[in-house]
């Protein structure tokens, strides 16, 4: 048998399906637009120096505070701090002023403008601790004056005793003293009076009873002394002539 050949064919083999072109492809040059027939270029890997890093989160700045909050105060004048020190000082003075003004004026009530308390049993001292002691000490030297008296100078205390004394009692005391003297004088009598101890009873603005604590010494003729201890109850009354005894009771 006669084999017979096949005509040659100028047309290149077909590729088989599934087959890839050993030979590498060309890359897409920047610029150059694909023509229909170029095959895709497959990624080529980088080099592991050139992969991309995940990128580093920035850094969160710490937020600005925020600006001072506007105060009340209000802004110096513009003369400046000399100026504000003038103010502050010249506020004081009319502070200080108001409230002086402001005491006086309290005090004058206090004094003239309020009712007097009444004195009773259950409030029988309606005076400041000054002024009912200012009395009991008027009283504790009157009734020194008013009992103590010798018989050597006997008229003369008399009248020193009653300059001490409202006029009502002092004409009161002046008729016992006259009624003694004779017998007084004629013993050669000496009497001495010590106040021990004193206090208030009952007190207004106007009088004071003053409790006194007294030791009596009697000398007669310059020999025989006699001591007795004993109280008195002294009123004074608030005068012109400052605190004098009205009344005496001896206890």
């Amino acid at each position: 048998m006669t084999s017979t050949s096949r005509p040659s064919s100028s047309r290149p083999p077909r590729p088989v399906v599934g087959s890839r072109n050993a030979t590498g492809r060309p890359r897409k040059v920047a610029g150059r637009s694909r023509t229909p027939g170029d095959k895709l270029e497959e990624p080529t890997a980088a080099p592991a120096d050139e992969q991309p890093t995940t990128p580093t989160p920035p850094v969160a700045e710490p937020a600005p505070e925020p600006p001072p909050a506007a105060s009340d105060e209000p802004l110096p004048p513009s003369g400046g701090p000399s100026t504000a020190s003038g103010v502050r000082t010249t506020l004081v003075l009319v502070v200080a002023i108001v409230v002086l003004v402001g005491v006086a004026a309290a005090e004058g009530w206090y004094l003239w403008l309020r009712e007097e308390p009444v004195v009773s049993s259950g409030r029988p001292v309606v005076t400041g601790e000054v002024a009912h002691r200012s009395a009991v000490e008027a009283a504790s030297d009157a009734a020194d004056e008013i009992v103590s008296t010798s018989y050597k100078n006997y008229d003369e205390q008399v009248d020193q005793a009653v300059s001490k004394m409202t006029d009502g009692f002092a004409e009161k005391y002046r008729q016992t003293a006259e009624d003694v003297r004779g017998q007084f004088v004629e013993a050669k009598k000496e009497v001495q009076v010590e106040v021990t101890a004193a206090g208030v009873v009952r007190a207004s603005s106007n009088q004071v009873e003053a409790l006194l604590f007294l030791n009596q010494y009697v000398t007669t003729d310059g020999k025989d002394t006699s001591y007795t201890p004993y109280r008195a109850l002294v009123t004074v009354v608030d005068t012109d002539q400052g605190w004098l005894v009205s009344d005496i009771e001896t206890k």
